[in-house]
């Protein structure tokens, strides 16, 4: 269940976010859009196609590159959020359904 949040700004384009549970903690403890962050991640690391930027879990992203056989390798490992940060926004989204 997803519920609707007003009063949280996006980080890095500035607009709401309408659901926490689509957010991702920013190194500072602000909130981002979880595809802002991605386009972040992309414009930092130089991805390009056919390289991608995947969310890997607790708050950690990788870039992987496709190779010949089809199968992904990670060419970077990416600790996007602390694990406070990482924490925190479990909690809160854990309250998100309350």
């Amino acid at each position: 269940m997803k519920k609707k949040e007003s009063e949280h700004i996006c980080a890095l384009c500035g607009k709401p976010l309408d659901f926490i549970t689509d957010a991702i903690s920013e190194p500072d403890g602000r909130l981002s859009h979880f595809d802002c962050v991605i386009e972040k991640i992309r414009k930092q690391y130089r991805v390009e196609e056919p390289d991608t930027v995947s969310y890997i879990g607790q708050g950690r992203f990788a870039v992987c590159t496709k190779g010949e056989d089809g199968k992904y390798t990670i060419r970077d490992r990416i600790n996007y959020e602390s694990s406070d940060s990482f924490l925190s926004m479990k909690k809160l989204v854990g309250n998100s359904g309350e």
